[in-house]
């Protein structure tokens, strides 16, 4: 996460482990947000057919990516929501709330003076 490359080609016949993707979901996974929003979601393709079809999202502007999209290893869509209103934002505090985020009592406060 502290070197980046971005890659203008991709062998397809190289492939990325099962092991090493596991690792690259994982981190997906726990990616921090504002609030613990985590206002995203993903598409992983890692097939022909699941590749071709990211692969019409590159059609127009972004059609130079459609050849990496195709021999790439695996392919992941990042998926964004917009806008947050009140019933989401309920639904992420009700599940934040059973599974634990927040206390169930209130902590004692003592003052000394």
């Amino acid at each position: 996460m502290n070197w980046y490359y971005s890659a203008k080609d991709f062998d397809r016949n190289s492939k990325i482990s099962s092991e090493d993707f596991d690792r690259v979901k994982a981190l997906l996974r726990m990616s921090p947000s504002s609030t613990n929003l985590q206002p995203w979601h993903f598409i992983i393709a890692s097939t022909e057919e699941g590749k071709k079809r990211i692969a019409k999202g590159t059609q127009g502007f972004f059609t130079f990516n459609e050849a990496k999209v195709l021999k790439a290893s695996h392919v992941v869509l990042f998926c964004s929501r917009i806008t947050a209103d009140e019933d989401y934002m309920q639904h992420v505090l009700g599940v934040e709330d059973l599974t634990g985020r927040f206390p169930t009592e209130l902590p004692a406060i003592c003052i000394t003076m």
